[in-house]
């Protein structure tokens, strides 16, 4: 059986050896598990142009194994901004999605309603391809945080993503409940977040051990998300540490990781005058993420949208304390007094301004039980049956 896998998000870039890379979304655990599903598996992503450093890219990002999928990558319609408006950028994406979904037997499109999508949901009815689509957050919250043209955007694509999904065959969710209620389906839905967990390699001994050992007397924050993304909402933790500067109290730094142009948020802690308390850490590879998470006290998740948020996951499997925004299936996740209404910097504020020592420890302890409920393991044995009725089942 032949699979093509579609998303719009994640960038491919190039080494000058001709070796694609991709952001901490995916990695090539990730890629065995859709390929197990088929025969053959094309991945299709949009494409960074400029070509890089062979050992840049092996530092901040994951190397795709070419023995596990081919690769198509087309351009990237939001970037630079002309491309939006050329004739033969859109006529080229279009192309190279048509021959994929020509060529294949069943499609995953993870999430629906931006450009690329569109494309293949469009061309995979013309062609009668069944097609899964995988919801991974609120496409209405994307757009509207993301720009003035987001805000235009976001009620005609959200308009479509319910309608997508509405009408779809199959879809997974990544939330227990919090996108099925807002985006119901007609057709088979499976609930799964799609977070990777490996084996735990620590107890809960250790963990009690290593958090008990900090005096807490300087408290790193950290944050994992693109930084060129509004809506991810670094910017509120960096308002908030102003507002604790201004009532004597720095002893927090906060980490970014994350890629994208960090012009922006540097400039929002200039003016804050925070900029000695923010550390911008840049990508990193997946598995330096969590080398990286060992090494925080609290993980803050300031979004204005998510789905089930994979990285408040993988925080809470490190023992990380947790604070995050009211979005998504946060609710699902965290201790609902670690919750704040999104965008409110001051409620953000006086969460850090409260906690304590013995509050990090216990809901460190609280987080990593709680996490274990998404080892691979487990859930893999959940999702792969609903895939594999979707790759199996009779056209």
């Amino acid at each position: 059986m032949k699979l093509v896998f579609i998303q719009h998000g994640s960038r491919v870039r190039y080494s000058h050896q001709g070796n694609p890379y991709v952001d901490g979304n995916y990695s090539n655990d990730i890629w065995k598990r859709y390929k197990s599903y088929c025969d053959e598996l094309h991945v299709v992503l949009r494409e960074v142009e400029e070509k890089f450093d062979e050992d840049f890219l092996k530092s901040k990002f994951n190397e795709i194994d070419k023995n596990l999928l081919s690769l198509y990558t087309v351009p990237d319609i939001y970037y630079p901004k002309k491309n939006y408006i050329l004739p033969k950028i859109r006529k080229k994406i279009y192309k190279i999605i048509e021959e994929q979904i020509k060529w294949t037997d069943k499609v995953i499109l993870r999430s629906a309603g931006d450009y690329y999508t569109d494309i293949a949901l469009k061309l995979c009815k013309k062609y009668k391809k069944p097609y899964l689509i995988e919801a991974i957050g609120f496409p209405f919250s994307s757009f509207w945080y993301h720009s003035n043209l987001g805000k235009l955007l976001a009620i005609p694509i959200d308009l479509k993503f319910r309608k997508a999904v509405k009408n779809a065959s199959y879809v997974l969710y990544v939330t227990e409940d919090a996108l099925q209620k807002k985006y119901p389906s007609k057709g088979k839905m499976f609930g799964c977040s799609d977070v990777e967990l490996e084996k735990f390699d620590f107890s809960v001994d250790d963990l009690k051990k290593r958090k008990n050992e900090n005096d807490y007397k300087r408290i790193i924050l950290g944050t994992t998300a693109w930084v060129n993304v509004k809506w991810k909402g670094q910017e509120d933790v960096i308002k908030a540490l102003s507002i604790l500067k201004k009532k004597g109290i720095t002893n927090f730094e906060y980490q970014l990781v994350g890629g994208g142009d960090q012009e922006y948020l540097k400039r929002v802690a200039k003016l804050y005058d925070v900029e000695e308390q923010i550390s911008f850490v840049g990508p990193l590879p997946h598995d330096k993420v969590f080398e990286w998470l060992n090494n925080i006290d609290i993980y803050i998740q300031p979004s204005y949208q998510e789905g089930l948020c994979r990285a408040i996951v993988e925080a809470m499997s490190k023992g990380c304390a947790v604070i995050c925004s009211d979005v998504g299936g946060n609710y699902e996740l965290i201790d609902s007094k670690y919750i704040y209404k999104k965008g409110k910097v001051g409620q953000l504020a006086n969460l850090l301004l409260n906690i304590n020592k013995s509050e990090i420890v216990n809901q460190s302890i609280i987080n990593f039980e709680k996490s274990k409920k998404y080892e691979k393991k487990l859930l893999n044995k959940k999702r792969d049956q609903f895939y594999l009725e979707f790759c199996n089942e009779e056209d």
